[in-house]
């Protein structure tokens, strides 16, 4: 049977709906294009890639826009954010692994010699393995490669501990916790973007850095500059997306931002936490 001619068929899920909302998954109604018969249909659904390029270009121009189409029910051209996030990560750690440069997978050395999270990773490790001594490198290179697969999986938690704390800094607007979630997913894969260029522009850089010692002097120097620039940029995003998603004033988006990026550095340092526990009780 036939639906009636004032009804539309969502392109996502197949259901009939007679609303501006598909009822069953939240899909906005496309335009209709009338069949030879005089009846109406939708038009195809945009391939997988078309869809990818859509969202990584809709992501950040303006920040924000991706979310706000998704929470409105636009979502035909796009990838679910949880798909996005999940592609963008699999792109994150190979361009990480290329670049030789890392901030979510850390050798054992560095767990190890962090002074925000050492006090616990080397009280840890001496309880569950104090044959270590012992162990000495064979041990190393298999913690750095179980680590290495442990860090690409558990990435995931970082987006629900994002979202929980931006949630809680919008209750007195009453957001619904999904789209706090959806933002934090969306938030999260451009941070993973914008680390991939950086990554890839200090390889650059640190190919014409041959000596070892200059080599030295330049990391040190510029690990404070690098890091106030990656905040800077996280900082922008957030800034143009509060707005674009949730038309904040200014003042309590530029409150929420310096909120936001702190929680991001805590959350950063836990995950590697849990990281190094997950990796440390499978070895």
């Amino acid at each position: 049977m036939d639906p009636p001619e004032s009804s539309w068929i969502c392109p996502s899920c197949q259901s009939i709906s007679t609303t501006r909302y598909c009822r069953s998954c939240g899909e906005g109604r496309v335009a209709l294009a009338p069949t030879a018969g005089g009846k109406t249909e939708t038009g195809p659904k945009p391939s997988f890639v078309g869809r990818i390029q859509a969202s990584l270009r809709t992501l950040a121009s303006p920040p924000g826009q991706l979310t706000a189409d998704w929470i409105r029910g636009r979502r035909v051209g796009y990838v679910s954010p949880l798909s996005l996030f999940l592609w963008v990560n699999v792109a994150f750690f190979l361009v990480q692994s290329a670049s030789g440069l890392g901030i979510l997978s850390w050798p054992l050395r560095v767990h190890l010699s962090d002074e925000s999270i050492a006090w616990f990773t080397t009280r840890l490790l001496a309880q569950q393995r104090p044959d270590i001594a012992a162990s000495g490198d064979t041990y190393t290179d298999v913690f750095n490669a179980l680590e290495a697969v442990h860090a690409k999986s558990l990435v995931i938690v970082m987006v629900p501990a994002f979202a929980l704390v931006l949630h809680a800094m919008l209750l007195k607007i009453r957001v619904p916790f999904k789209n706090s979630l959806t933002f934090a997913t969306h938030f999260l894969a451009f941070a993973l973007i914008w680390l991939c260029a950086l990554f890839a522009l200090l390889a650059i850089v640190l190919r014409f850095i041959t000596q070892s010692a200059a080599r030295t002097l330049w990391l040190h120097s510029m690990d404070l500059v690098v890091s106030g620039l990656e905040a800077t940029v996280l900082g922008w995003y957030l800034y143009v997306a509060l707005d674009t998603v949730f038309s904040l004033s200014r003042l309590r988006r530029l409150l929420m931002v310096i909120t936001l990026v702190a929680a991001l550095y805590v959350i950063l340092k836990a995950y590697h936490v849990v990281v190094f526990a997950a990796t440390l009780y499978s070895t």
